[in-house]
C-alpha cells in the first residue's frame, strides 16, 4: 500500500541527516527562521493534529468532502506534483516552541507517524477514503490524502534541513 510506504520512508527522510549534529546547529536559527528542533517540532505537531483529529471522529461519520474549486485544484496539484506552492505559511496552530528539546521533538515525531500508521492499518479503507479533516488552504482531506500531505510536507523541509547542514560548512 502506497500510504504506508510514505509513512514508512519519513523518519529516515526527515530524521537520518540529523544523526550527528551539534547541539548547536538543532538549536541554532537564523534570522526570521526556525531552527531545526523547531522545523521537527513543526512536523510533529501537524501528525499530532491530524492523528488525533481523526482519532476522534466518530466510527459512523460520513459526510461528503468540504472544499472550493479552488482548493480542489491546488490539492490535485499539491497531492500529484508533491511540491508545496512558494510563501505558504504555517497555520498558528502548527507552530514550534521557543526552544524546544531536540530528543523530544524527535520521540514526538515518531510517535505522530506511529500513531498515524495504526490509523492506517485499523480503519478499513472504505473509512479512511469517506473520512475527511480539513486542511486550511486545500479543504478537507481524506486519510490517505493526510499521509501524502504529511510525505510532501516532510520531504519538503528535510530538503531545507539538508540545505542548510550543507552550507554550514
Amino acid at each position: 500500500m502506497k500510504v504506508t510506504r510514505q509513512l514508512s520512508s519519513l523518519e529516515s527522510v526527515v530524521l537520518d541527516p540529523l544523526q550527528d549534529i551539534s547541539t548547536s546547529d538543532w538549536t541554532t536559527a537564523r534570522e526570521g527562521k526556525w531552527s531545526i528542533a523547531q522545523i521537527v517540532e513543526h512536523l510533529a505537531i501537524a501528525f499530532d493534529l491530524v492523528a488525533t483529529g481523526f482519532a476522534a471522529l466518530p466510527e459512523t461519520e460520513s459526510k461528503e468532502r468540504e472544499a472550493t474549486p479552488a482548493q480542489a485544484v491546488l490539492r490535485h496539484a499539491l497531492l500529484g506534483s508533491g511540491e508545496l506552492p512558494e510563501g505558504l505559511r504555517a497555520p498558528d496552530i502548527s507552530h514550534p516552541s521557543d526552544d524546544p528539546d531536540p530528543e523530544l521533538v524527535v520521540a514526538r515525531f515518531r510517535m505522530g507517524i506511529e500513531q498515524t500508521r495504526a490509523l492506517v492499518e485499523d480503519w478499513p479503507e472504505e473509512r479512511q477514503i469517506s473520512s475527511f479533516l480539513r486542511h486550511p488552504v486545500l479543504g478537507d482531506l481524506n486519510l490517505p490524502e493526510w499521509v501524502r500531505f504529511h510525505f510532501v510536507h516532510c520531504t519538503l523541509h528535510a530538503r531545507q534541513v539538508e540545505k542548510r547542514l550543507a552550507e554550514r560548512g
